[in-house]
């Protein structure tokens, strides 16, 4: 199941980006969380499978001067924790994100990913 985070997620999705990102100086907060929840332009996503976080993504809609009112999307923060079944927690949450932009018209969708720093997908 996807669904949006709320703050009660705070201990869930702190993990889930230490499991992704050792070593970092990860600070997940509650009232962020709450903030990006509130956003018509934000979206952090979970992913549960049997109660369980095992995923989350952050869909972020940016105005764009080129195409009149229309936004791009971006994704960042993709961070599953799933065992076998993560790339399918993935291609979930991606479809996810897709939808959202597709939902709001965005130009373009653009998945910055640490190793790659972007990929870029055309919605059209």
């Amino acid at each position: 199941m996807i669904r949006q985070a709320r703050p009660e997620d705070r201990a869930a999705l702190q993990r889930l980006y230490e499991v992704v990102h050792p070593g970092e100086s990860v600070h997940v907060i509650a009232s962020r969380i709450e903030t990006i929840q509130e956003s018509p332009h934000h979206f952090l996503l979970l992913h549960e499978t049997e109660g369980r976080v095992d995923g989350t993504l952050f869909v972020t809609l940016c105005l764009d001067p080129m195409f009149g009112t229309l936004p791009f999307a971006v994704v960042e923060n993709l961070a599953v924790d799933a065992g076998e079944l993560g790339e399918e927690v993935r291609l979930r949450l991606r479809a996810e994100a897709e939808n959202i932009a597709r939902e709001h018209r965005s130009t373009k969708l653009l998945y910055f990913a640490k190793e790659t720093k972007w990929l870029g997908n055309d919605l059209s």
